[in-house]
């Protein structure tokens, strides 16, 4: 997959923008220890062990999401995803629905490449739920069944005010991958890349709005 500086700057913009939280969260725990003495300190100790966590967290999410790190092998595909998934959303006001036994009847078909454009998805539902709400993320086979089976990979995002802006729309788009740069910010790159990572499984991110619901779906050929 070839892409520009442009977006490589931006991807890496992104990346800040969401690190920053936990990494000041840390730094302000250890400020407010020092203030308060070890006696009354618990607290600001239960601060840093906290955003030290979501910090792990984030950054290995990120690190299979755009990096080109691969999966630790000790476990499915899926279920590593779905463990990397929790954990980036622990402590929010988004809960994932992925059940374990979901996705197991498509395990040969899920390789790193499709995992890596599941969390793609699932970083641009996150931002179709400003209030917070539920993430469900389901998998289907389809097709001849004599054969290996096509998969739809959809991730859900359900809550009040559920929407994506029309940046991201256009990121998503097909179109945008005509239009180059144009368009492209730190906010909506991450869409940008999931389509690119969708095209590269000679597929396309299908997007359907609802009332209060985002819905982003993907075929992956077998």
């Amino acid at each position: 997959m070839q892409v520009n500086l442009k977006v490589v700057q931006l991807l890496s913009s992104r990346l800040c923008h969401d690190l920053v939280g936990p990494a000041g969260a840390v730094q302000n725990g250890i400020e407010l220890f020092e203030e308060m003495g070890s006696d009354v300190g618990e607290g600001a100790l239960r601060i840093v062990a906290s955003s030290s966590e979501q910090l792990l967290a984030r950054l290995a999410f990120f690190r299979l999401s755009f990096g080109q790190g691969g999966l630790s092998g000790r476990k499915p595909a899926i279920d590593e995803a779905r463990d990397l998934a929790q954990a980036f959303l622990e402590g929010g006001r988004i809960s994932l629905d992925w059940p374990p036994d979901i996705g197991a009847k498509t395990l040969k078909a899920v390789t790193d490449p499709v995992i890596k454009l599941l969390l793609n998805m699932i970083l641009v539902a996150i931002d179709g739920l400003p209030r917070g709400g539920v993430l469900k993320v389901s998998f289907m086979s389809v097709g001849n069944f004599q054969e290996e089976p096509e998969i739809v990979m959809t991730v859900k995002a359900s809550g009040v005010g559920a929407f994506l802006n029309e940046n991201m729309q256009l990121a998503l788009s097909s179109e945008c991958l005509t239009q180059g740069e144009k368009g492209l910010n730190a906010h909506n790159i991450h869409g940008f890349f999931c389509q690119r990572l969708a095209e590269e499984q000679l597929s396309k991110i299908e997007l359907s709005l609802a009332q209060d619901e985002v819905k982003i779906s993907v075929l992956v050929p077998h």
